[in-house]
């Protein structure tokens, strides 16, 4: 008879529970599409070099164009997926016979620190969920490569990076001391009308770039965020724990 009571109890608790895990599982979005089709991303290509965090593309040496921090995003295979590539300047100074070694050292920073992010303005509160391949072509034969010197990972914030009041931050999803390809999968809670983007740092802009391709994306709305478990599903939690029942539930990367 205790048994069965037993049973009865437990049965509504993990009942109660089930329902608590499935209110953020409303599908938004399947892929590339809707509010987060292709014509609703932005790309931009920054360096800390400018101080007002302007668009490089303008900087010319000599009256030609360089088109500096040569970052780009194809979304070919949209809504399947896109293609993230991140800046590699060194090949643009190949074309005039330059390199990051020989230029004129009034032109080094075309050989600094940059980024390359393709972002989006999210509408409503919601967990982006993807899977992301990643491959850098930065296999220097001298000197330090590989992911270490092309990071990437997804930034978060407030202001559009094209913004120089941005409060953006970076989340770093690949092993910097890992091989040349990984791969992995990331979910993401973002606020209404925050700013989410994928995004490639690029150390020393030679030796090659580095691609990143982001499929299975999914937007799931957060039906209710401020909502809070009534008093008998936080019961059911507790009781449940206390039983010796384990739940986990896969942590989702913020910064």
């Amino acid at each position: 008879m205790a048994k069965a009571i037993l049973d009865k109890i437990l049965g509504t608790l993990l009942a109660s529970v089930a329902v608590i895990a499935a209110v953020p599982q409303e599908v938004n979005a399947q892929g590339f599409d809707g509010s987060f089709a292709p014509d609703q991303w932005e790309l931009f290509n920054s360096s800390p070099v400018l101080s007002d965090n302007s668009d490089n593309s303008e900087v010319t040496i000599g009256g030609i164009p360089l088109a500096p921090f040569n970052g780009s995003a194809d979304f070919t295979n949209a809504p399947d997926s896109l293609t993230l590539l991140g800046s590699n300047q060194s090949q643009i100074l190949d074309e005039f016979g330059l390199d990051c070694q020989s230029v004129d050292p009034s032109f080094l920073f075309l050989c600094g620190t940059s980024f390359t992010t393709v972002f989006v303005t999210v509408p409503e509160d919601s967990i982006l969920s993807f899977n992301w391949d990643y491959t850098t072509a930065d296999r220097a034969t001298t000197g330090p490569s590989g992911p270490a010197f092309d990071p990437f990972g997804f930034a978060l914030g407030n202001f559009p990076p094209t913004d120089p009041r941005t409060d953006g931050s970076f989340t770093e999803l690949i092993d910097r001391d890992g091989p040349f390809e990984q791969t992995g999968s990331a979910s993401v809670e973002v606020s209404a009308n925050q700013i989410f983007g994928f995004q490639i740092g690029t150390a020393d802009n030679q030796g090659g770039r580095a691609t990143a391709t982001i499929s299975q994306f999914q937007v799931r709305r957060v039906s209710d965020p401020t909502a809070v478990p009534e008093p008998a599903s936080g019961l059911a939690i507790a009781a449940v724990a206390g039983l010796g029942w384990h739940f986990t539930k896969k942590s989702s990367h913020k910064k």
